[in-house]
């Protein structure tokens, strides 16, 4: 066995344990919120300029609650080169046009059956995320692993929407006895701040290459752990499909998704998705 090849077996070796040991830290954030539903839609396109350098662009359109309402919609553009064989470096930015549902905060208990709450509506917020990548790829007889880190930052510019108050309010008659308590609203403009994060994702994905089938069964598990602000490893995310070879350049894509998010950005949950993907 060749130094290049001992050598890519070692690493991938190491990074394959950095990602089960952090794996663990995944499952005791996981929240106990009921979980969403949703479908996923994207487009891929890629243009290879030369051997190692490939140009890539992508849409996405995601739903939640079922295909009720638009959860976001995202476009983009990057680049991989081929630094070896197993080795690749990417890069690439996206924009995102996010959807953020009716949210309901609970305040003050005015009595033991009733309580004060505020009711943030919609809005959308756009989102700018540049990315950086290096992937790693090993064959053990026709099932090929990859590994890929990606270190993402995201600025969430800042929106503004109505927030309506309500509250309960006790009555008294003329005498000075309680009457019914009623509940008065109140809505106001409520200014949403620009937020920023640094993300690290580790994604390890096992795709099948069954001989003579144009069918290609994959699965994956990806770790997003937050760099700016730790505090163990922020979602998991699971993923399984299978793609189909329409033909040299063309293929589509169906999978299954569920994800343990801890951030107000996704929620947790799982998805239904289908892709595109074309070879320019």
């Amino acid at each position: 066995m060749n130094t290049n090849s001992k050598t890519k077996k070692r690493l991938i070796k190491y990074l394959l344990l950095a990602v089960l040991a952090i794996a663990p830290l995944c499952t005791t954030n996981a929240q106990s919120d009921d979980d969403e539903f949703g479908v996923w839609t994207t487009l891929e396109a890629s243009k290879k300029i030369n051997k190692k350098l490939k140009l890539d662009f992508e849409a996405e359109l995601r739903t939640i609650e079922g295909l009720d309402d638009l959860d976001r919609v995202s476009v983009g553009a990057g680049a991989s080169y081929k630094l070896a064989k197993w080795l690749k470096a990417g890069a690439g930015y996206i924009f995102i046009y996010s959807h953020s549902l009716d949210s309901k905060n609970i305040k003050e208990a005015f009595d033991e059956n009733r309580y004060d709450y505020n009711i943030d509506h919609d809005y959308w917020t756009e989102r700018h995320r540049f990315h950086v990548s290096l992937t790693g790829e090993y064959k053990v007889g026709r099932v090929e692993f990859s590994l890929r880190e990606r270190v993402q930052y995201t600025r969430t510019n800042s929106a503004t929407t109505d927030e309506t108050k309500y509250r309960w309010e006790q009555r008294v008659d003329e005498y000075g006895n309680d009457l019914e308590p009623t509940l008065s609203q109140e809505t106001e403009p409520e200014f949403k701040k620009a937020k920023e994060n640094t993300t690290l994702r580790s994604r390890l994905t096992a795709k099948w290459d069954i001989r003579n089938c144009k069918i290609t069964p994959f699965a994956s598990v990806e770790l997003y752990t937050r760099l700016d602000e730790w505090k163990g490893c922020d979602k998991l995310r699971y993923r399984a499909g299978a793609s189909y070879k329409i033909n040299k350049d063309n293929e589509i894509s169906l999978f299954y998704l569920y994800q343990d998010a801890n951030d107000d950005d996704e929620p947790k949950g799982h998805a239904v998705g289908i892709g595109y993907s074309i070879d320019l």
